[in-house]
């Protein structure tokens, strides 16, 4: 049986990055022992490094007035790294909060600072006027998760707001390109779109951090100077990084990949829609994401059936995270065309047979 992996993350690997993995595994280039086995001081790492950091510049076309730092902790580590690194932040952002890790994140904020600090939540309103909303709030700074993978709710055009952005970008990082006109800060954990758990990557301006006399490894200018090689790094998942980098670069770019994203969700929505007698779509029409689509059914007995049949027929990750229930399809840049062709054709004859 053919296995079709819709997992939310740690998510599926492009079966050509696995082969190479692989064989890299038992031995890396001529050096006649692992990747796993590389010090991260040695030169073969270094290059390794320098070759990640320099793809994700292209990839991204990140401005040479931004840092490019890879660490450990995911994504909520961050949320105690940019408070601590930044405390001016506490009495000039407003969180912007659409989703489960945004509101763990402002939380977070809160906690560390002491403060009460400002939010707007979404509820019903349209996207216009909660972008208006936003806009006309006297704070500096911004904070918004892209895209939450929980709600399936997703914010793409960062041009729309008037602030600096500081933005969780861990689910649909390298899946669209945008500009960074009023972008300070992007983190992201890599186990989404970039590989595997234990690398999280942030893209800074020069003069984010502010002076202060933190600990050595939560001091962001630590990381910075010593070009992410302050401590040991996750080695093996930035290896891996590099080869889903390559594979990107390898398959069109960015511009390919937003393409093929945007067209293998809109078949995924269209299905919704035009069964909605039967489905139910748990995300607003104007904030629907193209990188984790959720649903449910309206007879909820049949969510539970629809589960259990799509996993006996190789079709996995299907759950919708537990705090909601139903069902979530996570579309990252590994999903192939043919995959999504796949799951809605077994979705369609699930459909038909009640």
């Amino acid at each position: 049986m053919k296995i079709n992996n819709f997992s939310a993350g740690p998510s599926k690997i492009p079966q050509t990055v696995l082969d190479q993995l692989g064989k890299d595994i038992i031995g890396y280039k001529d050096l006649g022992y692992s990747v796993l086995e590389l010090s991260h001081r040695s030169q073969e790492f270094d290059e390794i490094l320098q070759d990640t950091k320099k793809n994700l510049v292209n990839i991204l076309n990140i401005p040479k007035n931004f840092d490019v730092i890879f660490l450990q902790g995911g994504a909520t580590f961050q949320n105690t790294f940019i408070a601590a690194n930044k405390p001016s932040l506490f009495d000039n952002i407003i969180f912007l909060l659409t989703g489960t890790w945004g509101k763990k994140t402002y939380e977070d904020f809160q906690k560390y600072s002491g403060k009460k600090i400002s939010k707007i939540s979404l509820s019903d309103q349209k996207l216009e006027d909660l972008i208006e909303e936003v806009n006309i709030h006297k704070s500096e700074y911004l904070y918004l998760a892209s895209n939450e993978t929980i709600e399936g709710i997703q914010l793409k055009n960062f041009n729309n707001f008037n602030k600096k952005l500081i933005i969780d970008m861990s689910s649909d990082i390298c899946s669209y390109k945008f500009d960074w006109d009023n972008i300070s800060f992007i983190y992201a954990g890599a186990q989404k779109n970039l590989g595997i758990p234990g690398v999280t990557i942030c893209i800074l301006e020069n003069d984010f951090i502010e002076e202060n006399n933190l600990t050595s490894y939560l001091n962001a200018k630590n990381h910075i100077n010593k070009n992410s090689a302050f401590n040991t790094p996750p080695t093996f998942s930035i290896y891996v990084m590099l080869n889903i980098l390559n594979w990107i670069n390898e398959n069109g770019g960015i511009e390919k990949i937003e393409a093929n994203s945007i067209s293998k969700a809109n078949k995924i929505y269209r299905l919704i829609d035009e069964n909605l007698e039967k489905l139910i779509p748990l995300a607003p029409k104007d904030l629907r994401s193209t990188s984790n689509i959720v649903f449910d059914f309206k007879d909820k007995s049949k969510t539970e059936q629809f589960l259990k049949q799509s996993s006996e027929n190789g079709f996995l990750g299907l759950n919708g995270h537990r705090s909601i229930g139903g069902v979530r399809i996570s579309n990252y840049n590994s999903i192939s065309q043919e995959m999504v062709s796949n799951l809605l054709e077994f979705i369609q004859k699930f459909l038909s047979s009640y």
